[in-house]
């Protein structure tokens, strides 16, 4: 029998195709990406005059787009963001050049010649038990198992290690970065006294956490004796420059009665040499009588002049006293201000450096010596709060993640890490993280096991 040939028809496929998509699970939307702080902006404007910028997004959450100003970003997507630029810019002329008769030519910029894009992304960070630790480029579709790996795996030779010394020198460490933010925080109370008026800063409210409490008290009675210091030395320097002026008004004073005195003199000098040339005339007096009156003219003329020098000599060093003594408390106010500005960095600097050590006690602290499984936390910043939660290696990850690596012990032979979290989370109110190691009481407790990493002095 001949076979025939079947074609389906057009509305039958139609069908079909349908049919297979209703079947199929819808797509899961993805929601666009907002721009944070520290997000780089790929900006140009196409044209006669072609601009190109790379624009970080600032503290503030703008950035400064040329020709437009500053415009808000974060939270924005780049859409939005770029919408927003190419209307501010569309009322924006600018000189393009100069034409045949040499007058300015301007040009405008269209919308359409605005480019936006995301240059480049914050940087995903990486801690815990790999090899190492470090900040990673962002790129789409990032996964934890894929950042994991660019540092190296996790470090199951980290728990090998003996962390005893380090442990040790951590303490001296963590020791001096407590002593020098607590007296970073003093000259700070100080500075901010001085600014104020006469009053006496509240050092006893100062914290000093990780100080022993009697170099603390010596710190805080050193910064008073400091400040009433400052201001005896100050208003000494006040004194002596209102005793300065004074004397110099007096001495002023004085050459001016001398100038007054010589002026009364020299008319009497002009006096007696115009009596004398006509008793000369009449032939009633010799001639060297006029030549005496007139040397003894010319004498008071020079002691005159020089009295005047001197007078002009004390003025000014009158007037330069009175503007030292009204500059004194001007001259105080900007080195404080200075000085404050120094003092300011240096707590910044030894809050980043405890928190390093911190970071650096919960590495070093250990875990077992064959892990039985790895555990991933990501830490997100959402809305200015921080969330951390036990991810999978798959998770797709989000520029400005951290993720943690947990080696967990096996159940044979369980070692306690609940120290990490105590050892990277130490009591100190201002400068603990508040959603960080938040997971910690699910691994092994402490009294599982004997082997618990000394803590180090000021993290006890």
């Amino acid at each position: 029998m001949p076979r025939i040939a079947c074609r389906p028809s057009v509305l039958g496929a139609a069908v079909l195709a349908s049919l297979i998509a209703a079947a199929a699970p819808p797509a899961k939307a993805v929601e666009p990406y907002r721009l944070q702080v520290g997000d780089t902006i790929d900006f140009s404007i196409l044209g006669t005059l072609p601009v190109a910028r790379k624009i970080m997004i600032d503290q503030d959450g703008t950035i400064s787009i040329p020709l437009g100003g500053r415009f808000p970003a974060a939270g924005l997507t780049i859409e939005a963001l770029r919408e927003s630029v190419a209307q501010r810019l569309r009322t924006v002329s600018y000189p393009a050049g100069v034409d045949a008769q040499g007058a300015a030519v301007w040009s405008v910029i269209y919308p359409e010649g605005v480019l936006l894009d995301v240059g480049e992304f914050r940087p995903v960070y990486v801690s815990g038990d790999v090899l190492t630790p470090s900040a990673q480029p962002f790129r789409a579709g990032l996964t934890v198992a894929q950042v994991v790996a660019v540092v190296g795996g996790p470090s199951v030779s980290r728990s090998r290690q003996d962390h005893s010394l380090d442990r040790a020198a951590l303490g001296e460490e963590e020791t001096e970065a407590f002593s020098a933010l607590f007296q970073a925080r003093l000259q700070v109370a100080r500075l901010e006294a001085e600014l104020a008026g006469p009053g006496e800063p509240d050092l006893a409210s100062i914290p000093a956490d990780g100080v022993e409490p009697g170099l603390a008290d010596r710190f805080r009675s050193l910064v008073r004796e400091q400040l009433a210091a400052r201001r005896d030395d100050r208003e000494k320097t006040r004194d002596n420059l209102r005793t300065s002026v004074a004397g110099s008004v007096s001495r002023l004073g004085f050459l001016q009665q001398t100038q007054r005195n010589l002026e009364d003199e020299t008319r009497n000098y002009d006096d007696e040499i115009k009596r004398v040339e006509e008793l000369l005339q009449k032939g009633l007096t010799p001639i060297d009588r006029l030549r005496a009156a007139q040397r003894g003219a010319l004498l008071v003329s020079t002691r005159s002049l020089d009295t005047l020098s001197a007078i002009s000599e004390v003025e000014r060093d009158v007037t330069d006293l009175q503007r030292e003594l009204v500059k004194l408390d001007d001259t105080a106010r900007m080195e404080n201000l200075a000085a404050l500005q120094v003092a300011s960095a240096g707590v910044s600097q030894a809050t980043a450096r405890i928190e390093g050590l911190r970071e650096k006690a919960r590495i070093v602290s250990g875990v077992g010596d064959e892990p039985q499984a790895i555990r991933y936390f990501v830490t997100r910043a959402t809305d200015g709060a921080s969330t951390r939660q036990a991810v999978e290696a798959g998770t797709v990850l989000q520029p400005g993640d951290l993720v943690e690596v947990v080696l967990v012990e096996p159940a044979s032979e369980p070692t306690p890490v609940a120290r990490t979290a105590e050892l990277a989370s130490p009591t100190v109110p201002q400068l603990a993280a508040p959603d960080t190691l938040v997971e910690a009481a699910a691994l092994p407790t402490q009294a599982s096991s004997g082997r618990v990493p000394t803590p180090t002095p000021a993290l006890r």
